[in-house]
């Protein structure tokens, strides 16, 4: 009979080196200084594979989130996707846009179905994860821009009125209750966060936004409501045991909302230093920022594009514990690529945090 080869047995020192290298290895990932997420967009019309995609490259110690995939028409967008967490509230569509009103509304209902289903597969995916853990983001559209997007009955926008814009913002609020309740039902033990998108908040702020006949525009609002406002958000939210953050062009903004935004989303991408110096008063101030950093057009290797940053991050007097405080995450836009493309940048994402944590801890 012939001899089969012995099986290769590894020393026990081999196996402790082994050993040692592994869980260096985990701990390593488990306390990287820098974390990535994505902002929220993504491309075709598979929530359950769009999930598993953001699951598989945002585990843990990053931090995942729900995708709108906006393929699937207009009530899966952000904007669609906040007027079906209202309470008390719903809208219809009309020829100028999302209506506000009460009671039954088709396109309100088709947007609140597509939650549903969303947050279901969601749980699909969760349910199939061994240990599930790391943390989980959902985008929704900040007040003020919601205020900016939508009608009234009589055809102006909600933000000219401001007992339109203040009960807008009681009903989002009134709703997240039940949506941080069905994604902690979907998703148990994972760390929620809620990102509320203000992209048009500089505008309203500047009076800019015109009225929906576009022949003026609608006055600007007070600074005091805006701070208000997004202090009843925060205060709503850690009632709830979320997580806020808040994307706005924050480097337009007043100082005094600037300090009730402690995680800002913003984009540095070829920023002067003065910006990223206000950017380092902010974290010196406890603020955690996401940082909007790779795109799919992004060529650049990742060890570059950590090597840059860290300059920046230097150069403005910031120590390298502070880097704990930040989140790489993706420009906007990925919603516009396939799915095969946006889960390439989040890798590119989660290889540049790995890279910026090593060279700062080698610093």
């Amino acid at each position: 009979m012939k001899q089969l080869p012995a099986l290769y047995l590894p020393t026990n020192a081999e196996m402790l080196a082994l050993r040692r290298d592994t869980e260096q290895a985990l701990t390593f990932e488990q306390h990287l200084l820098v974390r990535a997420t994505g902002l929220g967009g993504w491309g075709g019309v598979n929530m359950v594979d769009a999930v598993s995609r953001v699951r598989g490259e945002l585990g843990a110690p990053h931090l995942s989130f729900l995708p709108e995939l906006v393929d699937r028409g207009f009530h899966a967008t952000a904007l669609g996707r906040t007027l079906a967490c209202l309470e008390g509230l719903t809208a219809d569509v009309t020829a100028s846009g999302w209506r506000i009103t009460e009671g039954f509304a088709k396109e309100g209902n088709l947007a609140q179905t597509v939650l549903a289903s969303d947050i279901n597969a969601l749980a699909d995916v969760v349910g199939k994860e061994k240990n599930p853990e790391g943390g989980l983001k959902v985008r929704l559209l900040g007040p003020f821009s919601l205020a900016a997007s939508t009608y009234l009955t009589n055809g102006e926008l909600v933000l000219i009125d401001y007992g339109a814009r203040r009960d807008l913002c009681d009903s989002l609020l009134a709703g997240l209750e039940s949506l941080v309740e069905r994604l902690k039902q979907a998703a148990p033990g994972l760390q929620l966060s809620l990102q509320f998108d203000e992209p048009l908040l500089p505008a309203v702020l500047a009076g800019a936004i015109k009225t929906s006949s576009g022949y003026s525009t609608v006055r600007a609002l007070r600074r005091h409501e805006a701070v208000e406002t997004l202090a009843k958000i925060h205060r709503r939210a850690e009632g709830l045991g979320v997580n806020v953050l808040v994307r706005s062009n924050v480097l337009e903004l007043h100082p005094e909302i600037q300090a009730v935004l402690m995680a800002p989303v913003l984009n540095l991408s070829g920023r002067p230093t003065r910006d990223w110096e206000q950017v380092a008063r902010m974290v010196e101030a406890g603020a955690r920022p996401l940082l909007e950093t790779v795109s799919p057009r992004t060529r650049l290797p990742v060890g570059e594009i950590a090597r840059d940053f860290w300059v920046r991050w230097r150069d403005v007097g910031l120590a390298k514990n502070l880097l704990s405080s930040i989140t790489l995450t993706d420009l906007p836009g990925l919603e516009e690529q396939s799915p095969e493309v946006a889960t390439t940048v989040l890798g590119h994402l989660t290889e540049t945090a790995r890279a910026l944590s090593e060279i700062a801890q080698d610093a």
